[in-house]
């Protein structure tokens, strides 16, 4: 055997072995890149820098919107697109989580199985059926005593292209309307569900194009806060099922410390509906206590409908177009996380 042919086996044969390749385009690759590590967060002085520069472009987008009857069509539009595509995640799971785990808790609170039985019944389906043919509640009428669904993005338009707002209007219409089949009044439903209307001083403002804008999800998020504080009052303290809240959030939390964004938290706290707030906080302590990092992570992971919020909104404006929600949900669940 020639010694250069002698000389190419002993390299080989002492070289370490190397990984096989990524599969080439496609879905493999995509895999291989999700799975591979993230890059960190940037640095205090960038987000500040990012911050500025997106309040900048957004008093300019404001300014040119305010001038010309054409833009403010456009970016009307583009805002309403960039919400859908921020629903199409985990908001949809997470609604309908919190509205078994509103109904469940109505049913602990009231000591009766009448709202569970009928959240659990052939009429819901029907019902969401009906809400989603018809555009969820923005195209019928509101539900008895409550007023018609203004939000778009997070209780449903009729746009076919509003798919995920149109699944939510109609999953919480035909849950509310159970409730009210269960024995609670429409106001009651409301609040349980987390689609009650917010106080004028509240609403106000955040109907406005800068507050549409920057935060586009407003119902839901705002009422979990104040249905929340409500359960801490007097007269709205049901010990038991406080305790259990924060108990079941310390278990998840000790249990998924080792996650940096632990995706299930937020979609135990939706579930928990009202005692959400309790719940993600009994997870940040079991993490704490479970020596996790990035704790305050978790309180960020329980938004009840997406997984923007302002910073991101002024940050990356465009992000929900070039990394929309359904595809971060993918890549969470690639990284195990």
């Amino acid at each position: 055997m020639p010694q250069g042919f002698k000389d190419f086996l002993a390299q080989q044969r002492s070289a370490p072995a190397q990984p096989p390749p990524a599969a080439s385009g496609g879905f493999g690759e995509f895999v291989a890149q999700q799975r591979s590590p993230q890059p960190e967060e940037d640095s205090t002085a960038s987000s500040v820098g990012k911050l500025l520069g997106g309040g900048a472009a957004l008093a300019g987008a404001g300014y040119l919107a305010a001038k010309s009857g054409k833009v403010k069509p456009f970016l009307e539009s583009a805002n309403k697109l960039r919400q859908q595509l921020m629903l199409t995640g985990w908001a949809v799971p997470k609604s309908i989580l919190g509205g078994i785990g509103a109904t469940a808790i109505q049913s602990a609170e009231r000591k009766t199985m009448a709202p569970l039985k009928a959240l659990f019944s052939r009429e819901t389906l029907q019902d969401a059926k009906k809400a989603w043919t018809q555009g969820a509640l923005e195209a019928q009428p509101a539900l008895p005593g409550m007023e018609q669904a203004a939000d778009l993005a997070s209780r449903g338009s009729s746009s076919k292209l509003a798919i995920p707002g149109r699944v939510l209007g109609a999953t919480d219409e035909a849950i509310q309307r159970a409730m009210q089949r269960g024995g609670l009044s429409a106001e009651e439903a409301a609040r349980a569900n987390m689609q009650a209307p917010l106080p004028e001083w509240l609403s106000k403002p955040l109907a406005s194009p800068v507050g549409r804008y920057l935060v586009p999800f407003r119902r839901t998020p705002f009422n979990q806060f104040i249905e929340g504080f409500k359960t801490w009052t007097p007269g709205n303290i049901h010990p038991a099922v406080q305790a259990g809240a924060a108990s079941a959030g310390a278990v998840h939390g000790g249990a998924t410390s080792e996650e940096k964004y632990p995706t299930s938290v937020g979609l135990g706290t939706a579930l928990a509906a009202k005692y959400g707030l309790t719940y993600a906080a009994g997870a940040t302590l079991g993490r704490m206590l479970a020596g996790g990092k990035g704790n305050s992570s978790t309180m960020g992971s329980a938004l009840p409908v997406s997984e923007y919020g302002v910073t991101s909104s002024i940050e990356a404006p465009l992000k929900p177009f070039t990394d929309p929600a359904a595809l971060r949900a993918l890549r969470q669940l690639l990284q195990g996380e």
